[in-house]
C-alpha cells in the first residue's frame, strides 16, 4: 500500500480534470512549453479541434491517474 505516491497522483490527476472542466466552461486551455501562463494555449473558437483534442487528453489522462492513485493506495498496483 502505496499512501503518500497514490496521494500524490490522486490530487494531480483530480487537478488535471479540475483544469478540463474549467476549460470546457471558458472556452481556452492552456498547453504548450510555457504551462499554465495565460498566453498560450487553444481556444474553442480559434482552433476547435485542437481545444477538443487537447480536452480529451486532459480527461483521458485524469481519470487514467484517478484510477491508477486508487489502485496504487488499495495495493493493487505497483509504484
Amino acid at each position: 500500500m502505496q499512501i503518500v505516491p497514490g496521494l500524490f497522483m490522486l490530487v494531480l490527476s483530480l487537478g488535471m480534470l479540475a483544469v478540463a472542466i474549467q476549460g470546457a466552461y471558458r472556452g481556452w486551455l492552456p498547453n504548450g512549453p510555457n504551462g499554465f501562463k495565460q498566453g498560450e494555449g487553444v481556444s474553442r473558437q480559434g482552433n476547435p479541434i485542437g481545444f477538443w483534442l487537447v480536452f480529451c487528453l486532459y480527461v483521458g489522462s485524469g481519470i487514467y491517474g484517478a484510477f491508477y492513485a486508487l489502485r496504487l493506495l488499495s495495493g493493487h498496483a505497483a509504484a
